[in-house]
């Protein structure tokens, strides 16, 4: 593949999946992550209330922290948003969008699709893109899958819906094309390196961390400079963005800043690029990506 604009070595994206739970967060029957350990067997009262708390602050804390942290250093970043939380929060979804970052999606509530038949998908994924166009008056850009477990539907759905670009690929390091007829989409990976390597148990600590994202970052960026151009991912969830989260970031965009080669861009940019240089870029059909998906 060529070179990113202006001769840029790495494409680095920051997407923000900005989450709505199922109504059984918090219960035995969750498969939501969090940094509880599972309620003992036989609790009475069957709800952990710190799960359920700890994934409110994306609401009254942790997406004001990110577009702060984003407007310091004048970065765009795309936001992958369930429908219903579009829903729920609109007002705090308009002032995402006010302030200029890409407006994505997951489904309409966080669940896996491979819970779904194809129906219940389809349905998902067309009440998210009515949320869209009613809340913000357009339809979502991108979408990852809730958990990254799309099925063989979900790309299929994603080209009737009009969605351009799908981030569930974390086979490569950099975007490709999928064909389908004249219909073009593109895949492209999420994110190596996530906030979540900070939660749980068994977590890091954000500094080693941003020794991870560091490293990403010189081994993509020495290949780049080598004429082999590569994609960098950071994820960020905003329910667990507390500060000692996000300091880190704000002295990464610091570093990125001084080296001058990298290509900082919303994933509706890489497509715009990827698609207006199409030739340059490997290519699978729909029905390629359909067949990588072993039997169920």
């Amino acid at each position: 593949m060529g070179m990113w604009p202006d001769g840029k070595t790495v494409a680095l994206g920051f997407i923000v999946p900005w989450e709505r739970w199922p109504d059984d967060l918090g219960s035995s029957r969750s498969h939501q992550r969090t940094s509880q350990r599972p309620l003992p067997p036989g609790a009475r009262y069957d709800r952990d209330m710190w799960a359920i708390y700890d994934h409110q602050y994306g609401e009254t804390q942790g997406v004001r922290r990110l577009l702060n942290l984003f407007d310091d250093h004048g970065v765009k970043a795309t936001f992958v948003i369930n429908g219903m939380r579009v829903e729920e929060s609109p007002d705090l979804a308009r002032e995402v969008q006010a302030r200029g970052h890409e407006m994505a999606s997951e489904n309409y509530l966080h669940e896996y699709a491979v819970m779904h038949d194809v129906d219940d998908e389809r349905k998902s994924l067309q009440a998210t893109v009515e949320a869209f166009n009613n809340v913000l008056g357009q339809p979502p850009t991108g979408y990852i899958s809730p958990g990254h477990r799309p099925t063989p539907n979900t790309v299929p759905l994603l080209f009737d819906l009009g969605y351009r670009w799908d981030a569930d690929f974390q086979f490569d390091d950099v975007p490709f094309v999928i064909a389908d007829g004249e219909r073009r989409m593109v895949g492209m990976p999420y994110a190596h390196v996530s906030d979540y390597h900070t939660y749980a148990s068994n977590a890091r600590t954000p500094r080693q961390v941003l020794e991870m994202l560091r490293d990403e970052l010189r081994a993509l960026r020495r290949e780049g400079l080598r004429g082999d151009p590569k994609m960098i991912g950071y994820a960020m969830h905003p329910y667990i963005c507390h500060g000692f989260r996000t300091e880190i970031i704000h002295e990464f965009l610091s570093e990125v800043g001084d080296l001058g080669d990298v290509w900082i861009a919303t994933r509706n940019e890489i497509s715009d690029w990827v698609l207006t240089h199409e030739k340059e870029y490997a290519s699978l059909t729909l029905d390629e990506i359909v067949a990588q998906f072993p039997p169920g």
